[in-house]
């Protein structure tokens, strides 16, 4: 079950931390199941009418099966009448969905993290911006790994947990960054991009969504707050 769930979830099979990546998937699909039948509930729907499926995902959607075998759970979770659950509720949803991350966009913003950890633990940089900076990656990443659960939901998420912590330690990344030598001063600066080109690309889908008449925008909320440490992004 582990390597089918890396398969649905589009994971790096051979990485040593699978497990915890599908488990904190598996979390995220549980909680988008949950999610929404709330959401058809408000609609009106009864709950029979997304049974059997919407029950037996969940159950195969378990952590504590993730040693078992691909092929016991099979048949509980393929016949017709799990499947037309699903596809009654995303009709009764359609006009919830939200644009989709091009392909292309999402697979550039995971190389550009996957990159900068690695620039990261090969630059001389003192164990506080290390940590800062490793904090933020961490939190983009994991919401980045369950775009194709949730969508931007833990993205959004996520920016405002950078964005906190960004107005919470600005003195003293402030004062690291002044002191600091280039080259940490220049992953700084690639991290900062990272982030906004995450709120960005929020915002293009919000804009897919609200037909261009958004009144938010994540990039101008995160913005002032990394443009400061942006200036040595070409170093």
């Amino acid at each position: 079950m582990t390597n089918t769930w890396a398969v649905v979830f589009d994971l790096e099979i051979n990485t040593p931390h699978l497990e915890d990546d599908v488990t904190s998937c598996l979390v995220a699909l549980r909680q988008q199941i949950d999610f929404t039948r709330m959401r058809l509930t408000e609609h009106g729907v009864p709950p029979e009418l997304t049974s059997p499926g919407f029950d037996r995902l969940k159950n195969v959607a378990s952590p504590g099966l993730l040693h078992s075998s691909w092929n016991g759970h099979r048949g509980n979770i393929q016949p017709p009448e799990c499947r037309q659950g699903f596809a009654w509720a995303a009709w009764v949803l359609r006009d919830e969905d939200e644009g989709d991350m091009p392909a292309a966009d999402l697979a550039a913003l995971r190389e550009e993290v996957a990159s900068l950890e690695q620039t990261l633990q090969n630059t001389e940089i003192s164990p506080y911006l290390r940590d800062f900076i490793q904090r933020q990656l961490d939190t983009i990443r994991a919401a980045l790994r369950v775009y194709g659960i949730q969508g931007t939901r833990p993205v959004k998420d996520a920016l405002q947990k950078v964005a906190g912590a960004y107005t919470v330690e600005r003195t003293r990344v402030e004062a690291e960054h002044e002191t600091a030598p280039e080259a940490a001063q220049s992953v700084l600066a690639k991290a900062s991009d990272v982030i906004k080109k995450t709120a960005e690309v929020c915002d293009n889908l919000e804009k897919v969504k609200k037909f261009g008449e958004g009144v938010w925008s994540l990039a101008k909320s995160v913005g002032p707050l990394v443009l400061p440490y942006l200036g040595k992004l070409g170093a």
